[in-house]
């Protein structure tokens, strides 16, 4: 018999929370804890996101509650924020629900405010004038003018029915009420890390809207390599910058120097999770107009986007080979950031490292893929996998040797 038990619904979140579908869709999940085992129990429905950069001072960055209309009711407001979730998520989402307290709160509305900014790159096209303007729109209302968050609702709101992060952005106002609601401290992380996001996606979305193309003739969306680091710290590494300071702003480390390190080490969590989002997106980016492979690349292979999905062209395997060997690099540096993360905190140390073990897989099943990239689906893992790498986190991820023996197994 267990001595506690809690059972969770699993809300949406993610070191990377940009740029990529889902390894596993909404989940809930049951962890029995006894004095000499731990049960996990994962119930996955059917399915319908170096250098140190930690540094990095996001332009205009600033924490002040948004000053919007007044809900009719603060619950409400929460209510939709938790609804909402599990429509716009593309990313992972079983681990936010191992989450507890204020934690789990901040976190759910900061992903939130990503997959916003998000909808802004990803599903909103227009001239680079109004790609900018819209960006610029975001930050001021991220900043606390309440009549940009009601005038940029408005004209998602105007667009009709259409993508689900699109229709969070017509109920922005609802988000930053509860956004503003935060403690202090934690608005002040939140806002740095969004408003860095909104400006990096916002260079990025403006040149790829002046340079044109569409799904038959795609532009790069990258010129370099440095480009594709620097994007993925833009859209996710600065992401797990942020969840390491929400973290260290309530469990600070014995020794400060750990808090230093894990700081230095987030961005490349976030860019490790972010390129293995771009390799497995590959097949529908590049259908759908959206090419990351960086320009200098396709010029070395000798190819047009568009001939990324094309069976006859073998540098589009070579390139893809290379993305994977940068996001495999990667994702083998995240067990020097969870070695950081006491065993005490057992419940971060999860919400870390189930989403890296799960992009190790999805690589696997992608290399094993003989249609890969060529073909119209993303590689997924089967749901068994998933709660199978879950239970065998849960069992031996609370030491130095088992987060290593648990990455060596799936690389």
């Amino acid at each position: 018999m267990p001595a506690c038990e809690a059972t969770a619904s699993a809300r949406y979140v993610s070191l990377a929370p940009t740029r990529g579908a889902a390894y596993v869709s909404r989940a809930t999940f049951r962890i029995g804890v006894s004095h000499d085992r731990i049960l996990l129990h994962i119930a996955l429905p059917t399915r319908s996101a170096c250098r140190d950069r930690s540094s990095v001072t996001a332009p205009d960055a600033v924490a002040v509650a948004p000053r919007v209309a007044d809900s009719v009711s603060p619950t409400a407001d929460r209510a939709y924020c938790r609804q909402v979730l599990p429509r716009v998520s593309r990313t992972f989402a079983a681990n936010i629900g191992v989450l507890r307290g204020s934690m789990a709160g901040t976190v759910e509305v900061a992903y939130l405010l990503c997959r916003a900014a998000d909808a802004l790159e990803d599903s909103w096209p227009g001239a680079p004038g109004e790609v900018g303007a819209r960006f610029d729109t975001f930050i001021e209302a991220l900043g606390g003018n309440g009549a940009a968050a009601l005038a940029l609702a408005a004209a998602a709101a105007a667009l009709g029915p259409g993508p689900a992060d699109l229709e969070l952005v017509a109920h922005l106002p609802s988000v930053l009420r509860v956004y503003a609601a935060l403690e202090p401290n934690d608005r002040s992380t939140v806002a740095h890390a969004v408003t860095l996001m909104a400006h990096g996606m916002r260079r990025y979305a403006v040149r790829a809207a002046a340079r044109g193309g569409g799904p038959t003739d795609p532009p790069p969306y990258l010129d370099t390599e440095a480009e594709l680091h620097d994007y993925c710290f833009v859209v996710a590494g600065c992401v797990g910058v942020m969840l390491t300071r929400l973290h260290a702003s309530r469990s600070p480390a014995k020794d400060p120097e750990i808090d230093v390190e894990l700081l230095q080490l987030a961005p490349k969590v976030g860019e490790a999770l972010q390129l293995t989002n771009i390799l497995l997106d590959w097949p529908r980016d590049v259908r759908r107009g959206r090419c990351y492979v960086p320009a200098e690349w396709l010029a070395e292979y000798q190819l047009a986007p568009r001939e990324l999905v094309d069976p006859s062209r073998v540098g589009a395997r070579a390139a893809a080979r290379r993305l994977e060997a940068l996001a495999r690099a990667a994702l083998g540096e995240v067990p020097e950031y969870l070695e950081r993360i006491p065993s005490r905190h057992w419940r971060y140390r999860m919400f870390c490292m189930w989403p890296a073990l799960w992009a190790l897989a999805s690589l696997n099943e992608a290399h094993r893929d003989t249609a890969f990239p060529y073909g119209e689906t993303r590689p997924r893992l089967a749901r068994a996998d998933v709660k199978r790498i879950a239970t065998r986190a849960m069992i031996g991820g609370h030491t130095r040797f088992g987060v290593r023996r648990l990455f060596a197994e799936l690389s």
